[in-house]
């Protein structure tokens, strides 16, 4: 025999990993129009929950409590830039080494040195942002 899985096995394999809890990322925008696209682009990804915070202070409260496995923040936020939000956000438990990518309008802005992995500009290319959720949330 070679070990193989029955098809009882294959059945409850399936069945557990549908059954997964939802992996969580943490998205930090003030603008609805892209909370809205993000909300559409997500429902693409069942697997995935997204959680939104409008601004830098609501990022920092939810953070004590929940344990993402990807950041996206916007730069511009009504009370801080993402950018320095990041480096307070990796010092919270559970947050150090996290993927986090900057989403902006600001095509020209280089995350090399800033804590982000990369940046997705606005407007979002959505056939990419979805290839790019599946590879940063599964790392």
């Amino acid at each position: 025999m070679l070990g193989l899985p029955v098809l009882g096995d294959a059945v409850e394999f399936a069945v557990q990993k549908e059954s997964a809890e939802p992996k969580v990322v943490l998205y930090v925008e003030d603008d609805p129009v892209n909370v809205i696209l993000m909300q559409a682009i997500f429902e693409q990804r069942p697997g995935l929950s997204l959680v939104v915070a409008l601004d830098g202070q609501q990022a920092l409260e939810i953070a004590t409590t929940l344990r993402p496995a990807l950041l996206l923040l916007d730069l511009r936020l009504p009370d801080c830039n993402g950018a320095d939000l990041l480096p307070v956000l990796q010092r919270k438990p559970g947050y150090a080494g996290l993927n986090a990518v900057a989403v902006t309008a600001e095509p020209h802005y280089r995350v090399a040195r800033t804590g982000f992995c990369e940046l997705w500009a606005k407007p979002l290319n959505i056939a990419h942002t979805l290839e790019r959720l599946d590879l940063l949330v599964a790392a």
